[in-house]
């Protein structure tokens, strides 16, 4: 599949998403200069100042419920995996007091809240290659495909981990789990 098919299928998802949180009764905006100002988010791929990565890994959107609202962050997932540098963007959020939500399309409409993102640790990815097809792992799990000797075979080559399915929440416990999250009675 090509980057502009992903691409595609990732907005397909992420429009949809955002009509079935809104259909549970959330009020929902997409979020971030990456719809606002494309171009502007373009130049600004390779930069890896702090406040640049703030601005290209902002979630998909936002939601909020209640009456007098609260809100909290959404992150729409066309993978079943996630990328390093977005996760850790994504923690700054949360530990910094926001509420992040990471939907997962792959798995069949699974999510889970950021601080509990069960990542699978790089080890266990790779074990099932043979030594030398083997991506690099980091210390902390992460696989990083450019480090390879081979190289980055698909993809953008980031650093990544894959998420485990069945750690995640079901779809039907969205609205209770976030209402909960939001202490909202």
């Amino acid at each position: 599949m090509s980057f502009q098919d992903r691409i595609k299928k990732a907005t397909e998802f992420e429009n949809e998403l955002f009509k079935k949180i809104a259909e549970l009764g959330f009020v929902v905006a997409k979020n971030g200069t990456e719809h606002t100002h494309p171009e502007f988010i373009e130049t600004l791929h390779k930069s890896t100042d702090q406040t640049s990565l703030a601005i290209r890994f902002q979630p998909d959107g936002v939601a909020h419920i209640g009456k007098v609202p609260r809100s909290f962050y959404v992150e729409a997932k066309a993978s079943k995996s996630m990328e390093k540098t977005a996760y850790e963007q994504y923690k700054k959020l949360s530990d910094a007091g926001n509420i992040v939500t990471v939907v997962f399309g792959p798995f069949g409409w699974k999510w889970c809240f950021v601080d509990e993102m069960p990542l699978e640790n790089g080890h266990d990815t790779v074990s099932p290659f043979p030594e030398k097809m083997r991506y690099p792992v980091s210390d902390d799990g992460w696989l990083y495909p450019r480090r390879s000797a081979r190289g980055a075979a698909k993809g953008s080559g980031t650093p990544y981990r894959k998420i485990k399915p069945e750690n995640l929440r079901g779809w039907e416990t969205f609205k209770t789990d976030i209402i909960k999250r939001l202490s909202i009675s």
